[in-house]
């Protein structure tokens, strides 16, 4: 087992077991009867669905639905009925929010997803929440030294960069997401996912030229001292460790595992479940493979429903989905 997952321990999970930081939303999903429509076009929606959504919010839902005893923070909620039912729903799952702030007259984190089931469009406020003043409380010191695993939104500026440092410096792994090779984050974590949408955006020769794509995941492993995950939708995903493993300076052969093909109902909040997934099973001590391939069956089995971070999938009906598909299943 990895160095930095010494010390995670199998089943029951005491408290604290996940400190969460991040987005925190509140909105709706439009789902399509069809395909996204082109400019100007026209598309018949199917149904519309209240969701509690955000990074954070969607890994911190399905690690509550294992079992995890999880602490969230993050962006401040809004001051109205909508926003205050996304607080009472987290509560009702188990989830601690007292660091969470209703924060007078604010309109709190709003965001509209259109999902056409194959893929989904988002909509929100998120460059006035991140890039003019900060709306959100600092994190507290003391609820993340209580966290075995700390799982972190790359979005919060120094907010994040706490958050890593505090959970590093106590020996605690971080868990984040979507962030460069060369930021400070990259250097604090201890598994960085990164999703086909973030290369999309930040570096796109990577997503038409496979050559392009391998050699930006080597400087990745290069760069983290931990596991390295580059997801792709329905294409393979790719992982290595590279880093400090056992005291030394190392960089692992590139892996591939292969996602679960399912139905697709909205892909909303799969990289979300995945994380969860993904840190579920560090918690359980398990192997890089057993852990990804058990987010991999979290985030399917969140594709073929609607809300699916809402109502993720209880950690039998995971376990079922992977022996039926012949798929190992890790010891709990």
């Amino acid at each position: 087992m990895p160095a930095e997952y010494a010390g995670l321990s199998a089943v029951p999970i005491p408290m604290s077991d996940v400190y969460c930081f991040g987005h925190v939303s509140t909105g709706v999903i439009l789902r399509l009867k069809d395909r996204y429509p082109a400019p100007d076009g026209y598309a018949e929606v199917a149904e519309t669905l209240e969701n509690h959504s955000g990074e954070a919010t969607g890994s911190a839902l399905v690690l509550a639905q294992f079992g995890a005893r999880v602490t969230l923070e993050g962006n401040w909620i809004g001051d109205n009925p909508e926003c205050r039912r996304t607080l009472a729903f987290l509560k009702s799952r188990g989830i601690d929010c007292s660091g969470l702030v209703v924060q007078p007259g604010y309109q709190g984190v709003k965001e509209v997803v259109i999902s056409d089931g194959a893929t989904r469009t988002v909509f929100g406020r998120y460059c006035d929440l991140l890039f003019t003043t900060p709306q959100w409380e600092v994190p507290r010191i003391e609820r993340i030294r209580q966290a075995r695993v700390a799982c972190v939104d790359p979005s919060f500026g120094e907010a994040t960069l706490m958050v890593a440092r505090t959970a590093h410096v106590a020996g605690i792994p971080v868990v984040t997401c979507d962030t460069r090779f060369d930021s400070p984050l990259a250097g604090l974590a201890s598994v960085v996912v990164i999703s086909g949408e973030f290369l999309q955006r930040e570096f796109p020769e990577a997503t038409k030229d496979d050559r392009v794509r391998a050699a930006l995941f080597d400087r990745y492993v290069a760069a983290v001292r931990g596991l390295v995950v580059f997801t792709a939708g329905s294409r393979p995903l790719w992982y290595a460790h590279g880093g400090d493993v056992a005291g030394k300076r190392a960089a692992y052969a590139r892996r591939e595992l292969s996602p679960f093909k399912v139905d697709v109902v909205d892909s909303a909040g799969a990289g979300d479940s995945f994380r969860g997934g993904l840190i579920y099973g560090l918690l359980q001590g398990w192997s890089d493979e057993d852990c990804l391939r058990f987010a991999s069956a979290v985030a399917a089995l969140i594709c073929t429903t609607a809300p699916g971070c809402v109502h993720p999938p209880t950690l039998a009906q995971t376990l079922a989905f992977l022996s039926a598909r012949g798929a190992p299943v890790p010891l709990i």
